[in-house]
């Protein structure tokens, strides 16, 4: 499966439109998010607020932002998609570290690991392709399963969470991070495979998938 990206072509101008706001949409909720939790760690000064708050704006406004720009400055698809994944990898790093780590005693190697093993992400499908190890398709698919593993791998720590301390917030932190991520990946994996579905319409079933996530990892921030 080739996983589309923003500079497709393809399916009815509706479908296009609604991709696009989708995305559009995304973007600026995740940057809401972004807002509501840092204001949180300024009411709070609570470390991990912080790195939260740095974690969902790599891993979700970014990424998404990177998705809609580096096509219109003439980057190619494989390399639209390895920084992408890149950004969010960095990300779900440092929310992974705000739920499951000691972000009140922040250790710069593990912060510098998280950082490196995103430039790994960026870096290894390029040279991959480049050597003609792999095609760009396969690539492409990597660095998207593994951003869906890595998202996975967080969404449980965040149930982890939910189960030990029986926290509401912490569950549907889970969920949305199941969707942006798991749920992503997996919609169009299956609308691809058993659908005639274009690439417009597929994107439109990854952003309905990833704005819900972040509808509600929102809500996990307001709850009461």
């Amino acid at each position: 499966m080739n996983w589309p990206d923003f500079t497709v072509e393809g399916g009815s101008i509706a479908a296009g439109l609604l991709a696009m706001s989708l995305a559009v949409a995304t973007i600026i909720v995740g940057i809401w998010v972004t807002y509501v939790t840092y204001r949180g760690y300024r009411q709070s000064d609570d470390q991990p607020t912080l790195f939260l708050a740095v974690g969902i704006a790599l891993a979700f406004a970014v990424h998404t932002f990177a998705r809609i720009v580096f096509p219109t400055v003439g980057a190619s698809s494989p390399l639209t998609d390895t920084a992408a994944v890149a950004i969010q990898i960095v990300g779900l790093g440092f929310i992974l570290y705000a739920v499951y780590g000691r972000p009140e005693h922040a250790d710069v190697r593990i912060l510098g690991g998280v950082v490196l093993g995103g430039v790994f992400v960026f870096l290894a499908p390029i040279i991959a392709v480049e050597r003609t190890v792999v095609d760009p398709t396969t690539a492409q698919d990597g660095v998207n399963a593994f951003a869906a593993l890595v998202g996975g791998f967080v969404a449980t720590q965040a149930y982890r969470g939910y189960r030990r301390y029986d926290s509401r917030p912490m569950l549907l932190l889970a969920a949305g991070l199941l969707l942006l991520t798991v749920g992503s990946f997996v919609g169009a994996i299956v609308v691809s495979t058993f659908s005639t579905a274009s690439d417009a319409e597929v994107l439109a079933v990854v952003g309905g998938s990833e704005l819900a996530g972040l509808v509600l990892v929102l809500r996990s921030l307001t709850q009461d």
